[in-house]
């Protein structure tokens, strides 16, 4: 009696794990999403109206650009991990045109509002540092609450994962 619950188990658990799996697909926002390196330069605007144009604040810093929870495609998540000012906040998309902004909108690393403008991704746009592989650009202004007679531009290029091009 023993032998036929034990194969009888055995058939029970090779059938129930026979199911298909899912496939996986992509996300609403899959062709802005992903890992940017950019570098960002400052312009501040002086009490006379003048720009100053500080050189960019190091090297690169990491960026992140994904979907929200919800895989809306109207809405995405820009993210420097802290890496540069602290930038988290969720951005309004336009997928088709590859855009993206945000007014006032909650930073959540240090509790301020930012503005993002003229945010846009531009398939192909960039070369990648060391590489020379083709791949897409990321481009935006920033400017937050807490400091808003600085205009902080972010330009740079989708992370090719060739070594040379990480920084």
């Amino acid at each position: 009696m023993k032998k036929y619950i034990f194969i009888l188990s055995f058939l029970v658990v090779g059938f129930s794990s026979c199911k298909k799996d899912e496939v996986a697909g992509g996300t609403a926002v899959q062709d802005m999403s992903g890992e940017w390196w950019v570098q960002v330069e400052e312009r501040v605007t002086q009490p006379n109206g003048d720009v100053t144009i500080k050189t960019p604040f190091g090297p690169y810093y990491s960026l992140s650009s994904y979907n929200t929870a919800d895989n809306s495609s109207t809405v995405m998540w820009l993210d420097d991990s802290q890496s540069f000012y602290g930038l988290k906040a969720k951005v309004n998309v336009d997928v088709n045109n590859k855009t993206f902004s945000a007014t006032a909108a909650d930073e959540l690393y240090f509790e301020v509002t930012v503005d993002i403008k003229n945010g846009q991704v531009i398939k192909n746009g960039a070369i990648g540092a060391v590489s020379k592989a083709v791949t897409d650009s990321i481009a935006f202004d920033a400017v937050f609450s807490d400091s808003p007679k600085s205009l902080f531009r972010y330009r740079g290029y989708h992370r090719t994962k060739f070594p040379g091009d990480d920084h």
